[in-house]
């Protein structure tokens, strides 16, 4: 406008003009209001650079996140029967599913796990754990009843998982199994998978005596990027007929989720 001395964008001072007396009357005042002004160009500059810093923060976060999600594929075997949950652990390093009914056990954080890892069937298969391999770790339990491990025989998922074992090949963990298994632990049956197979999965199935109690187990072992992953599930012998159809389920159903 005529009457302003500087450059209401850039803060240049503009040259003196002259201004006629009807347009200074016209003008009530020439004098902006100082919350008015524009910001120096510095200052421009400086914020927009820090608003462009902050969003390319916020994609790089973003971009890391999605990258390090991991890869769920989802197939038959991953889709819940009526009546069961998939179950995905909190550093989302695996996937199963399981009756929705079960009670669930983070067997590295609950409360309750010491008490658990001193009951009949976890002893039973622990000590088997630890003469397969010395470095398992016990990841999850999953029990049929909300009462964990109430009076009677027990049905449960447990899964460890460990670091030496994943250096076998399936036909060298069937032959260690035999050799290692301890004395208590009659092997029935070995299945190793054919030599074209995506996820080569080794199944044992065996009993475990403990004083007058005889288990029975159903185990995978399948290989995964953390480690190589022992997924049992156990009931008592007599019982194991009547789970071993969702036992089959469970087994299926687990999937390591890869990075």
């Amino acid at each position: 406008m005529a009457t302003d001395s500087q450059c209401w964008h850039c803060g240049r001072q503009l040259s003196t003009r002259v201004i006629k007396p009807e347009q200074r009357r016209a003008q009530p005042n020439t004098a902006a209001p100082a919350d008015t002004l524009p910001l120096s160009p510095f200052r421009t500059i400086l914020l927009y650079a820090a608003l462009t810093a902050a969003t390319l923060l916020i994609l790089i976060a973003t971009t890391r996140a999605i990258g390090q999600a991991p890869i769920f594929l989802v197939h038959s075997n991953n889709l819940p029967q009526p009546g069961w949950l998939a179950f995905t652990d909190d550093q989302q390093q695996y996937t199963l599913n399981l009756p929705e009914s079960w009670q669930l056990v983070d067997m590295a954080r609950a409360p309750s796990a010491p008490e658990l890892r001193s009951s009949p069937p976890l002893q039973a298969l622990g000590s088997t754990f630890t003469a397969l391999v010395s470095d398992s770790q016990l990841l999850f339990l999953g029990a049929e009843d909300t009462a964990v491990f109430p009076e009677g025989a027990p049905v449960f998922v447990l899964v460890a998982r460990s670091q030496r074992l994943q250096q076998l090949t399936p036909e060298q963990l069937a032959a260690y199994a035999q050799q290692q298994l301890p004395g208590n632990v009659t092997l029935v049956r070995v299945e190793t998978p054919e030599v074209d197979t995506a996820v080569p999965i080794t199944t044992l199935l065996f009993n475990i005596e403990q004083d007058e109690q005889i288990w029975r187990c159903l185990q995978h072992f399948v290989p995964g990027d953390e480690g190589l992953y022992l997924v049992n599930t156990c009931t008592s012998f007599g019982q194991f007929p009547l789970h071993q159809s969702d036992f089959e389920g469970i087994l299926r159903s687990f999937q390591p989720l890869g990075s």
